[in-house]
């Protein structure tokens, strides 16, 4: 994969990923089977009676626009699939984003550069009880309980470069749940 590149794999698909970094979203599951390039103990019987045997690659995503503006730009992996979806959005320096309040769970990662997060009144101008307010480097992690409080997250104007920042939740075109083990990567 190139950065900025996605892939969906399917239960009972092996997958590797052995050079450079990628986020990695998955479905809740015990269902992992080791096959090689890690210290877990292998368990080979296993991994050859549960993998399908398709052949062929999978099918690369570049994402989707979902917001434009000027500084800011936000695309979205959405594979198939109820268990997740990624919106990696982009900060250019003195420009500020505003996250929506999602009606589910969700998990932002920093990937890249360095910005803040604020607390932001809601679409109805409220101001929200608990404010927020978040020092962003690359590896932070920010836990997002569902129908929170909207945030803003800005770049100083002064900054090196942009803020990259990767928002997962469920998949918000796909509401349910899903028994199968189901992984995708960026």
């Amino acid at each position: 994969l190139a950065p900025g590149e996605a892939f969906y794999v399917a239960p009972r698909e092996l997958c590797a990923y052995v050079a450079g970094e990628c986020v990695e979203l998955a479905a809740a599951s015990a269902n992992v089977v080791a096959a090689g390039l890690t210290d877990r103990p292998l368990d080979a019987a296993t991994l050859v009676e549960s993998l399908s045997y398709a052949t062929g690659g999978p099918d690369v995503e570049f994402g989707r626009v979902v917001e434009e503006k000027p500084g800011t730009h936000t695309l979205r992996y959405a594979p198939d699939v109820a268990d997740f979806e990624a919106r990696v959005t982009t900060v250019e320096p003195g420009h500020v984003v505003a996250l929506d309040s999602l009606p589910v769970p969700s998990m932002i990662l920093v990937l890249q550069g360095v910005g803040q997060s604020s607390s932001a009144p809601g679409p109805d101008g409220a101001s929200p009880k608990r404010k927020h307010r978040y020092d962003l480097a690359p590896g932070k992690a920010l836990y997002v309980t569902e129908g929170t409080c909207h945030l803003r997250v800005s770049v100083a104007a002064g900054a090196s470069g942009p803020l990259r920042f990767v928002r997962a939740s469920e998949n918000l075109d796909m509401p349910g749940d899903s028994s199968d083990d189901e992984t995708a990567a960026s």
